[in-house]
């Protein structure tokens, strides 16, 4: 039998839990049984296809965007571009281009947009953040120093125009300064980095069987992988304050805007209980980690950064230029092949696997499930209410929240052609959230 709090939906009323239709939004308790909410979207626009203009011909769409009046902004990590989009999904301008030189992109993975406008790409060629105006000028670069750490992805603008990640990229795990293995990390336009909070740790890893690979001009070390983490995951409101899920059982805390400093933290939690892992889970997750290995794209390179303990860049002599990537993911492959057989297992799975927070303060919590498989994604407010589930196969976190009830999208075909949708939720309601523009 299918875990009952993966698989059971308590249908408390027919409607929509964030748009009724009839009257303002149902909500409840965090202490209540789920109760589904379907609400009504409209679709906006679909923009990629397999031959057309350059623009419109993904290449491997990495990060969305969307600004104050809905424009969407799209990174095209092939292409090395910006792809920028109307709300009608008219393409206005392509910002940047593939290479070396200043403005231009080499190894771009994250976007954001800041409240004044600016966009900030991360560019992993140059190890810091690319930051261009809204219509298309290169403004500057901010470079991150690797032995304090870089910002990963994703990675969230804050309203002082620093980023916050829970993604940190250093020479050494322990070597973030502050005794935290799982810290949050605010880096500031000055290329300086502090940390904002300290996560949970969890239990301690096994560093027992520890294996170097050195490829590429990258020296690795790496631990055995453990499988169901507590997760480390974050939502940034628009004020600032930062909504974060570092345990095993349903429950977020929500930052303010000056983290470890400011000490305001307050706790959502909702009685959903962390499922046992049994053998089938253990082979069900073994069959998954396979499957993405033969796999292409983010997928892939989400998971084979996984278990790294140390990561130094040494360029062999007389090298000039970034690390080949290339070398480094092939050398990678057949080490997580053998992790794969030695995966480390929890008693438990988290409840929580994603949170994310829309424009209108609106906390989406997507829960666990069997691997392989979609769980169901809760809507909370920052105040403590309880405002409905969407079930496993219903609306799901998007790639990107924009303004007035927009959702961004990507999707690939069969043929592997990506499209970035965008929707919108019909009569969407604004939740007054206190503390929340």
């Amino acid at each position: 039998m299918r875990p009952r709090c993966l698989t059971v939906l308590f249908f408390g009323v027919a409607g929509c839990g964030v748009e009724s239709g009839d009257g303002p939004p149902r909500s409840a308790g965090l202490d209540s049984p789920d109760f589904s909410i379907e609400p009504r979207v409209e679709m906006v626009y679909t923009v990629g296809v397999i031959e057309g203009e350059a623009w419109e011909t993904f290449g491997s769409v990495s990060s969305l965007a969307f600004d104050g009046d809905g424009t969407l902004f799209i990174l095209d990590a092939d292409a090395g571009h910006i792809v920028v989009v109307d709300t009608a999904g008219r393409h206005v301008r392509t910002i940047s281009n593939e290479g070396e030189g200043p403005g231009e992109l080499g190894r771009p993975q994250g976007l954001a947009v800041f409240s004044d406008g600016r966009i900030g790409v991360m560019d992993f060629a140059k190890v810091g953040l690319q930051l261009f105006a809204r219509d298309g000028t290169f403004l500057e670069g901010i470079r991150f120093a690797t032995e304090a750490g870089i910002p990963g992805i994703p990675f969230h603008a804050m309203p002082d125009h620093s980023v916050v990640t829970a993604e940190v990229f250093r020479r050494s795990s322990k070597e973030d300064g502050s005794g935290a293995s799982r810290p949050v990390v605010r880096f500031r336009p000055d290329g300086s980095g502090a940390l904002f909070h300290a996560a949970w740790q969890g239990p301690p890893p096994d560093d027992t069987r520890l294996e170097d690979v050195e490829s590429g001009g990258i020296f690795m070390q790496l631990r055995p992988i453990q499988a169901f983490p507590p997760p480390l995951e974050l939502g940034a409101f628009r004020d600032g304050r930062v909504a974060i899920v570092d345990s095993v059982g349903y429950r977020i805390k929500i930052v303010g805007p000056e983290g470890e400093e400011g000490e305001q933290v307050t706790t959502l939690e909702r009685p959903v209980a962390p499922v046992r892992v049994t053998e089938r889970v253990r082979d069900a997750e073994r069959t998954r980690r396979l499957a993405l290995l033969d796999s292409e794209g983010g997928a892939l390179q989400d998971v084979l950064t996984e278990g790294i303990a140390m990561m130094a860049i040494r360029p062999p002599s007389g090298a000039s230029g970034p690390p080949d990537p290339a070398a480094m993911e092939a050398a990678l492959r057949g080490t997580y092949r053998r992790q794969i057989e030695r995966l480390v297992f929890p008693e438990e799975m988290p409840v929580i696997e994603r949170i994310a927070v829309d424009w209108s303060g609106r906390i989406w919590v997507q829960r666990a499930a069997l691997p392989g498989e979609s769980g169901p994604t809760d809507v909370l407010t920052a105040d403590g209410r309880y405002l409905g589930t969407h079930a496993p196969g219903g609306l799901r976190i998007p790639a990107a929240f924009g303004p007035d009830g927009l959702l961004a999208y990507i999707e690939t075909d069969q043929l592997g052609i990506q499209r970035v949708r965008v929707i919108r939720l019909a009569g969407d309601q604004l939740l007054e959230t206190p503390g929340t523009e």
